[in-house]
């Protein structure tokens, strides 16, 4: 079965942008890259909500490498891969290749899981994230947290109905002052 990867960024107090959507204060270091290829590495789709798709789409289709900044890869990687865009709003989805889904993400994660396949990517996509995570659908949380604290801004997990208790998997350390955890969800017996 096909697994649900979150991969994010928080800052230190818990916020995966502001409330304004900026990430001005990511800042990546060459082992966050390398963090990133390996997790794009395992997948052949990525999983959107309207927001981040459309900020996305501004972006990607027109990135450079630059030295200090994301490489060949990961733009060729996030450009190719085959976008899902779950939203009930916009009307088409031209970054692709892509499909526009207005159903239930839940249903649709549901129903790609069991479809042959690598690995699924959500980035950012905090109401399509929230909902997937009500649900237990997420198989893999790989969480970067910035020593920043921003004071305010949005938050990721939002289940008030549930606890989810994880398990750690790994831990790693960059020189950017930034810690990446690996989590899987803990069974329940």
């Amino acid at each position: 079965m096909r697994k649900v990867i979150l991969d994010t960024i928080i800052s230190l107090d818990g916020y995966y942008t502001s409330l304004n959507n900026e990430i001005d204060w990511f800042g990546f270091s060459k082992e966050e890259i390398e963090w990133s290829k390996e997790i794009l590495r395992r997948v052949d789709t990525m999983l959107y909500g309207r927001v981040t798709y459309q900020e996305f789409s501004e972006f990607w289709p027109n990135a450079s490498p630059t030295p200090e900044g994301f490489d060949a890869e990961i733009i060729g990687k996030l450009n190719d891969l085959k976008k899902v865009v779950f939203s009930s709003s916009i009307k088409d989805v031209p970054w692709g290749p892509a499909v526009l889904i207005r159903e239930n993400p839940v249903e649709a994660v549901s129903r790609f899981k069991k479809e042959k396949g690598k690995d699924m990517v959500i980035v950012g996509s905090g109401t399509l994230v929230s909902s997937l995570v009500a649900k237990e659908m997420i198989d893999e949380y790989r969480i970067r947290i910035r020593p920043i604290i921003l004071g305010s801004g949005k938050t990721l997990f939002n289940d008030k109905n549930k606890r989810h208790k994880l398990k750690l998997i790994s831990t790693s350390k960059f020189s950017n002052g930034v810690v990446a955890l690996h989590y899987e969800p803990e069974i329940q017996m």
